[in-house]
């Protein structure tokens, strides 16, 4: 006869039975799960190991290509500049290291380059002061939009030519004992390539009046600037940190430089910031020269002058520079380097 301990032995029977099956079916699945993630992490070791030995050898793969492209720099310019003035002008903001070995750059290449100028950020004119300061510097009129523009023109005509003074000098002339006629003076007018004070007036005023700087070199070597018997090409550096991003200064500058048929090239140094996320696509500081019909078409550019390889195609861009093209690595650009020729 079935009793009520009957049941409650049951009850207890079958509920131990079935936590034993749960417990022996947990252990044999949290095993085998335990095993495949140990397998996935010897895995990834593995994988983690390929790849830092993968990224050594391109480091050091990086590192050689570097040093080779730090070595043929000169060897791929010397000479190419030989009897060319340089105008390097740079826009402040860019980073000054770059605008330096661009100038090393050059020099190796034959250049005549006697000194960074410098745009500093008064050309923005965003204040009346500083409309009228330039006004006052060029002896200008207009807004400020006619002013700046009239102040580039007057700058890169300066810079394309030393503009000859006139000065006078008194020699003496004395006659023969047998003359009668007492010592004479005579006047004689000679023409000078060396400039006066008045000829450099562009450069000084502007300096003065906090529109330019001059940095490795000397402003007296734009005195005489370009040397006689020189070809004259400029060389306009902007980039991402430049105190003009955002504006339309340097086309501005550009433009005055083509229509005073003066050749120029546009170089960009790429500064990606801080924010990798948010950091701009190498080239878009030329959008200003890429983006105008005309400009792209008279001006060359290179995206990539905080690279030894930007300066050396800016060397290359400027020996030729009479052939328009876009190089570097980034946007706009169709090659590295200027085709050889």
């Amino acid at each position: 006869m079935i009793n009520f301990r009957f049941h409650l032995v049951s009850l207890i029977a079958v509920f131990l039975a079935l936590g034993l099956g749960i417990l022996v079916g947990s252990t044999v699945i949290d095993q085998g799960i335990v095993n495949r993630l140990d397998s996935e992490i010897n895995n990834v070791r593995k994988e983690n190991k390929a790849r830092e030995a993968t990224s050594k050898q391109l480091a050091k793969q990086n590192s050689q290509l570097q040093q080779f492209a730090n070595q043929v720099g000169p060897f791929a310019g010397d000479g190419r500049l030989e009897q060319v003035s340089v105008v390097l002008v740079a826009e402040h903001g860019v980073q000054s290291s770059a605008v330096k070995q661009t100038q090393q750059a050059l020099q190796e290449a034959g250049a005549d380059v006697p000194a960074v100028l410098w745009l500093d950020d008064s050309w923005r004119l965003d204040s009346d002061a500083r409309v009228q300061a330039l006004q006052s510097a060029l002896a200008l009129k207009g807004d400020a939009a006619s002013a700046r523009g009239s102040a580039l023109d007057l700058l890169v005509r300066r810079l394309a030519k030393a503009p000859a003074t006139s000065t006078t000098t008194t020699t003496t002339r004395r006659t023969s004992a047998s003359e009668a006629e007492p010592s004479t003076s005579v006047a004689r007018t000679t023409t000078s390539s060396t400039p006066t004070a008045k000829s450099a007036d562009v450069l000084s005023a502007l300096e003065q009046a906090g529109f330019l700087s001059v940095t490795d070199g000397n402003a007296s070597g734009f005195e005489g600037f370009p040397a006689p018997g020189h070809t004259v090409d400029v060389l306009e550096v902007t980039g991402d940190s430049s105190d003009f991003a955002g504006t339309d200064f340097t086309a501005s500058f550009a433009r005055a430089a083509v229509n005073a048929k003066l050749p120029i090239a546009v170089a960009a140094v790429y500064d990606p910031g801080s924010d990798q996320a948010n950091a701009p696509e190498r080239g878009a500081s030329l959008d200003p020269i890429l983006a105008d019909n005309q400009l792209s078409h008279a001006v060359s550019t290179v995206d990539n002058l905080d690279q030894v390889q930007g300066q050396i195609a800016s060397v290359l861009t400027l020996e030729i520079i009479g052939t328009v093209g876009h190089y570097g690595y980034g946007k706009g650009a169709s090659a590295p380097l200027p085709p050889h020729h």
